[in-house]
């Protein structure tokens, strides 16, 4: 973690001895196009954070990001690599070939 991560809640609750023994985060990112408004906020973040099982090896950071073009793009794979770049995340979602899935149906 870094130290603004460490800030976040609901790291900044815990002490630094049980944060350094986490194993898993699950990152959260919230993207709107404008600031949302404190419940809004609140909502999301609670609604979100029920799907995380934390343990005192896993826990989660939820970030809100403002994206004020967010629907002015094209949605496909371009578009979700350049989201992820802005919220800081090295992932990369790799093109895939449709051929490669037709395994997976159930004719």
């Amino acid at each position: 973690f870094t130290e603004e991560d460490k800030k976040l809640d609901p790291l900044c609750y815990m002490e630094e001895e049980d944060i350094n023994a986490i194993l898993n985060v699950f990152r959260i990112a919230l993207i709107n196009d404008e600031k949302l408004n404190e419940e809004d906020s609140f909502f999301l973040k609670s609604f979100f954070s029920d799907f995380v099982n934390n343990t005192n090896l896993t826990n989660f950071i939820i970030t809100e990001y403002i994206q004020e073009d967010l629907y002015d793009h094209d949605v496909n794979i371009k578009f979700f690599n350049k989201i992820l770049k802005d919220i800081g995340s090295n992932y990369i979602i790799e093109e895939f070939d449709e051929m490669n899935w037709i395994y997976l149906s159930q004719d």
